[in-house]
C-alpha cells in the first residue's frame, strides 16, 4: 500500500475512532460514576486513557510501517 495513502486511511481513522471513543467512555463515565468516590472515576480515566494510548500506538505504528522491501 502507498505510505501516503496509509496515513490518510490512519489519520481518518484515528479522528473518527477517537471522537467516536471518547464519546462512547463520557457516556459510560455519566451513567455509572455519578455519587461514586473519587478514587473510582480516576481509576475508570486511567484504564480508560490506557487502553486509548495502546490503540492510537498501534494504529501509528500501523500508519508508520515501511514498504516490503524498504528498511
Amino acid at each position: 500500500m502507498n505510505p501516503r495513502l496509509r496515513k490518510l486511511i490512519g489519520v481518518i481513522v484515528f479522528v473518527f475512532g477517537s471522537v467516536s471513543y471518547f464519546l462512547f467512555t463520557i457516556s459510560i463515565a455519566l451513567a455509572r460514576l455519578p455519587g461514586t468516590e473519587l478514587w473510582r472515576h480516576l481509576l475508570f480515566y486511567l484504564v480508560i486513557t490506557v487502553i486509548w494510548v495502546v490503540w492510537a500506538g498501534i494504529l501509528i505504528r500501523w500508519m508508520l510501517k515501511p514498504r516490503p522491501g524498504e528498511v
